[in-house]
C-alpha cells in the first residue's frame, strides 16, 4: 500500500468512527447529523412541488451540551432518492428566520 492511500483511509475511518460515537452521544442518526440530541419535535409543514416528488420542513427542539437550540430538518422525496438536510440554529437565529418568514408572507 503507498502512502496516500494510507493517509487516505486514516482520514476516511477516522470519519466513520467519529460519525458512529456521534451516534451513540447523541441518540440515534438523525442527532447525530443535527450533532444535537432531539429533545422534541414541534411539527412539520409539508411543501408543494413536483407530482412525483414530496418536500417537508420539520422543526425540532435540540439540546448541545446544555445550549437550547432550533433543529430544521429538510426532506426530499422521489421515486428513487431521500435527501434530508440538517440546519441547526441559535434561539438569535431562529427568531431572525421568524421575522423574515413573517415579512415575506405579509407582503401582497
Amino acid at each position: 500500500m503507498q502512502f496516500p492511500d494510507v493517509i487516505f483511509w486514516l482520514i476516511f475511518g477516522s470519519m466513520i468512527v467519529y460519525f458512529v460515537y456521534n451516534v451513540f452521544r447523541r441518540g440515534g442518526f438523525k442527532a447525530a447529523f443535527f450533532n444535537a440530541a432531539i429533545t422534541g419535535s414541534i411539527g412539520e409543514v409539508e411543501l408543494t412541488g413536483p407530482k412525483l416528488m414530496s418536500q417537508r420542513i420539520k422543526v425540532h427542539t435540540l439540546d448541545r451540551d446544555g445550549e437550547a437550540l432550533v433543529g430544521i430538518e429538510v426532506v426530499s422525496k422521489s421515486i428513487a432518492s431521500y435527501e434530508m438536510l440538517p440546519l441547526v440554529l441559535s434561539s438569535a437565529q431562529a427568531r431572525q428566520l421568524l421575522s423574515l418568514l413573517q415579512q415575506a408572507a405579509a407582503r401582497p
